[in-house]
């Protein structure tokens, strides 16, 4: 407590001593002002003034103390000085010279001299310049002092006006680390200019030279409208020369409109993917999905959190959410707090598994629409317990299939994986076999529900996926494991995975199994390469890289379509149609139904195996025991 009074205490006397300074100055630059117009008016030769001399000063100058007082010209804080304390200083000099002219109008004339109009304006200029240049000085004075303090080197990408303004606003806020040495920009008009006493450079030539100079460290992205490809590559070339990049929200973001330090935040991998905005028939999806029920299962996922968000966008009656996850569930039920109140989101806590549960659910609730994203997904630990694959990913289908059908739901969209085209897992396995439920039970009998099926490969940042397991690694300064230098993976983003998941929905009529555009896969020691790098880390210096060897189940590459399949076109250029085999409902059913009992009766995770690689013939397993299977 002390310290703390001291600290205040200290700041209160610096503050004070900060406005008796001004003060004076002022003062002295009034009596200043004074003096030389008188001197200037009479050509250096004041007695000719008369009385004027002698009180005129004395009058002027206890004037401008009573204006500066009144408009508190003293009363500043250096670091933010601007318009506002220019035009302040403006009002209190002329206030006084007005009030001086007043007087003089009282006097009698032989106090008055003839050239009180000139020596009022000559000393009106020199007394506002000399105001402000004490003002301007102090502020480069501060900004000097501020500059040579420690900080991190910074350079700002983009000396246009948004980057003009991140840097007033870092200049002017001391609540940051950053110091901004440099400026880059792509017009050439304005290389070799200040902007608020920083140099412009130019990207393309002076790049390293000024990273090197100013030992920039960080650099913030403050430009409107750069292409993703310059910004690709200018990203590309902070992180080559260990230069961490930072940038800031769009505008719209901002809180209160205005840009907060701590909006400034690190670039992250999908900042590197240069894909363009998917572009959705809005409509369509619109006129699927207003005013009517709608279940996600599996909603506090990853995916199916990000399923529930969107369709919010589109006015239906109610999504219900359901999820065995308590926590996951508690958390995207406060985030929806507001739509929770409105009976526009309702989170249930269930299992897929437990049929008379899901049952009352329909019974109740009655959807009319459900996307079913409830999945064991990890492939290692599936690979290890077969038996909760089928459970969940089988068993936890064909009850959510069957019961739509019971109650006539329109639509089921079933969220599927890359990892069913010629499994090398449990768990890809698993879900092909619920794709292959759920597509013969689409053509068996005569029933309203369309089943459609959507395939894709990783999404970024969701759970299980490499990109939360890299940056724990880095954050901790662990070794990042790679489990083989050549392993790659199909990316996407989250919200664009379940964009995509919506239009294949509103799409399909049944039966579709669409397959995602997922553009090029990404070696995944590449990916390690740039977190790193994005970490303002060095590679193999600041995070060591650790191959462990393929895990149980892993392939080095995943495949979008099966050997013997193809796909079609559809409307939309990023989701296609898989030209699949149809497998007969009535063959299928006793084999999944048999699977299903394997697993609920404690069989052998190798008597399991063995039944799904029959219902599943392209499966082989890789890295895995149950690769004696395949040798028969």
């Amino acid at each position: 407590m002390p310290s703390l009074y001291n600290s205040i205490k200290n700041r209160k006397w610096a503050g004070y001593r900060t406005k008796w300074l001004i003060f004076g100055l002022d003062i002295f630059a009034s009596a200043f002002s004074i003096f030389a117009a008188i001197l200037l008016s009479y050509e250096f030769q004041p007695e000719k003034a008369g009385l004027f001399y002698s009180w005129a000063i004395a009058v002027l100058l206890g004037l401008r103390i009573l204006s500066f007082i009144w408009f508190r010209t003293y009363s500043i804080v250096v670091r933010y000085i601007g318009e506002k304390d220019y035009k302040t200083s403006f009002l209190a000099v002329t206030s006084a010279s007005c009030c001086f002219y007043l007087i003089y109008g009282l006097l009698p004339p032989v106090l008055a001299p003839a050239k009180l109009a000139p020596i009022l304006l000559i000393d009106g200029i020199l007394c506002l310049c000399s105001v402000v240049a004490i003002r301007v000085l102090l502020r480069l004075a501060y900004d000097r002092i501020k500059k040579n303090h420690a900080g991190i080197p910074t350079a700002i990408f983009g000396a246009g006006e948004l980057g003009v303004m991140v840097e007033r606003i870092l200049r002017n806020n001391t609540s940051h680390p950053y110091r901004i040495m440099a400026f880059f920009d792509d017009s050439p008009q304005i290389y070799g200019k200040l902007l608020n006493g920083v140099r412009v450079f130019d990207p393309e030539k002076s790049f390293l030279e000024v990273i090197l100079k100013h030992r920039i460290q960080h650099v913030i992205i403050g430009i409107d409208g750069l292409s993703p490809e310059r910004r690709i590559a200018f990203i590309h070339t902070c992180l080559e020369n260990n230069v961490k990049v930072l940038k800031i929200p769009p505008a719209e973001l901002w809180m209160n409109g205005t840009l907060n330090i701590g909006q400034l935040k690190n670039i992250n991998f999908e900042d590197l993917l240069n894909r363009p905005p998917i572009e959705l028939d809005q409509e369509g999806v619109q006129n699927s999905i207003r005013g009517r029920v709608v279940l996600v299962t599996g909603c506090a996922g990853s995916i199916g959190s990000e399923i529930v968000h969107q369709l919010l966008r589109y006015q239906p009656a109610t999504v219900i959410g359901l999820d065995q996850a308590e926590t996951p569930l508690a958390d995207i039920t406060l985030k929806l707090k507001d739509q929770v109140e409105q009976g526009m989101f309702l989170p249930i806590i269930g299992d897929v598994r437990d049929r008379d549960k899901i049952q009352r659910i329909f019974e109740e609730y009655r959807p009319v629409y459900i996307f079913h994203a409830a999945a064991y997904k990890h492939v290692p630990i599936m690979e290890i317990f077969p038996e909760q694959a089928i459970k969940v990913n089988v068993e936890g289908t064909q009850n959510m299939a069957d019961l739509a059908v019971q109650y006539g739901v329109e639509k089921f969209v079933m969220i599927s994986t890359d990892k069913v085209i010629n499994p090398s897992n449990v768990m890809g396995a698993s879900k092909r076999i619920a794709e292959i439920y759920t597509q013969s039970l689409n053509f068996h009998a005569n029933h309203y529900t369309q089943f459609i099926t959507t395939r894709f490969g990783n999404v970024l940042g969701s759970n299980g996926s490499v990109i939360p397991i890299f940056l724990a690694q880095i954050e901790n300064r662990e070794p990042i494991t790679l489990t083989h230098p050549d392993v790659s993976r199909y990316f996407m983003t989250i919200p664009e995975a379940c964009q995509l998941v919506l239009e294949a929905g509103a799409m399909g009529k049944g039966g579709e199994i669409f397959v995602f555009d997922m553009g090029e896969p990404v070696r995944i020691l590449d990916l390690a390469h740039k977190m790193i790098q994005m970490a303002g880390l060095v590679v193999e210096k600041d995070i060591m890289i650790k191959i462990t060897g393929l895990r149980p189940g892993e392939k080095l590459t995943e495949e979008l379509l099966d050997y013997n399949e193809n796909t079609l076109p559809t409307h939309h250029p990023k989701i296609k149609k898989a030209k699949v085999r149809i497998c007969d409902y009535s063959q299928v059913k006793p084999e999944i139904d048999l699977l299903i009992h394997h697993a609920n009766s404690g069989l052998q995770s190798t008597a399991i195996v063995q039944h799904m690689k029959h219902l599943v013939p392209e499966y082989t397993s890789q890295n895995s025991k149950y690769s004696t299977l395949d040798i028969a």
